[in-house]
C-alpha cells in the first residue's frame, strides 16, 4: 500500500465516523456570514458552474448552490456525501450533483467549471499542490479558484495547532501559513490573488464530541489548552473554553 493509499484509508476511517457529528454538533461550520464572505471573495454568481472539492457534508456546497447556476460536490467519503444529500433535500435544492472521488485526481475533464472551491481540506492533504493543480486543470480559462482553510500565524502557533489537531484527528497533516498558501496559489499560476480572513471559534468539548481521537488524546488536548497561556489556540468565554481557528480565503483566477 502506497503512502497516499494509507493516508486515504485514515481519511476514510476518520470522516466516516465524523460525518454525522461534523454535520450536527458543530454549528460553527455552517456560519452564514462566513459563507457570504467566501462567495463574495471568490466572486460566485448566477452564471457559475461550480465544483466543491473535498466537499464533506455539503454545507458550503449547498450555500453556493443558492447563488450559482449549478454545483457539484466531490468527496472521498461516502458517509459525508450521504449527509450532503440530506442537507440538499432539506434545503430543496435541485441544481446539484455529488460524486465520490479521490481529489488528487479529479474525475472531470479539463476546463469543466467556471469556479472551483475547497474548504477545510488542504491541511489533510499530503501534497496540497497536486490537489490545487487538479483544481486549476478542471477550471475554465479565467476560472475562479478558492482555497479556504485554517492557517498558522507563527512557528510556535504552527507547532501547537498541528500538535493539537493531530491528537484530535490523525488524518491531519499540516496547517499552512498564509505565505505558504499564497505561494501555492502563485506557483499554480493563479492571477489576481486576493486574501480575506475570518475566525472560527468552536467550544472545546463540542469539538471533541464531534471527533474520534485515539484513547487518551482528548485529555492531552485539554492539557495543551490549559497550558495555552498566550491564547495561541484557545480562548475563554465565561466558564467555557473555545478552540480558535484563524481562517484564510485565498482566491484567484486561472490564466487565459
Amino acid at each position: 500500500m502506497s503512502k497516499n493509499q494509507k493516508h486515504n484509508k485514515l481519511i476514510m476511517e476518520q470522516f466516516s465516523k465524523q460525518a454525522v457529528p461534523f454535520s450536527k454538533k458543530v454549528p460553527a461550520h455552517s456560519n452564514e456570514a462566513a459563507f457570504k464572505l467566501i462567495i463574495k471573495t471568490v466572486g460566485i454568481d448566477r452564471k457559475d458552474t461550480v465544483l466543491d472539492v473535498a466537499c464533506g457534508p455539503g454545507m458550503l456546497t449547498c450555500a453556493v448552490a443558492q447563488v450559482a447556476r449549478d454545483v457539484t460536490g466531490v468527496d472521498l467519503v461516502p458517509a459525508m456525501l450521504k449527509q450532503a444529500k440530506l442537507l440538499q433535500k432539506q434545503k430543496k435544492l435541485s441544481n446539484m450533483d455529488w460524486i465520490i472521488g479521490d481529489v488528487s485526481k479529479l474525475p472531470f475533464p479539463d476546463g469543466r467549471y467556471t469556479a472551483v472551491l475547497t474548504r477545510f481540506s488542504f491541511h489533510h492533504f499530503l501534497k496540497p499542490k497536486n490537489v490545487l493543480r487538479e483544481m486549476v486543470r478542471v477550471a475554465k480559462p479565467r476560472g475562479k479558484i478558492g482555497i479556504i482553510d485554517v492557517f498558522t500565524k507563527s512557528p510556535i502557533h504552527s507547532k501547537m495547532h498541528n500538535l493539537m489537531e493531530k491528537l484530535r484527528d490523525d488524518s491531519h497533516v499540516k496547517a499552512l501559513s498564509v505565505e505558504e498558501l499564497n505561494n501555492l496559489a502563485e506557483n499554480a499560476g493563479l492571477k489576481n490573488i486576493e486574501t480575506k480572513f475570518y475566525k472560527l471559534e468552536i467550544e472545546l468539548e463540542q469539538q471533541l464530541s464531534a471527533s474520534f481521537p485515539n484513547p487518551g488524546n482528548g485529555d492531552k488536548i485539554r492539557q495543551l489548552v490549559a497550558n495555552d497561556s498566550e491564547g495561541l489556540v484557545s480562548c475563554k468565554k465565561g466558564k467555557s473554553v473555545f478552540l480558535v481557528y484563524p481562517i484564510a480565503i485565498i482566491s484567484g483566477r486561472k490564466p487565459k
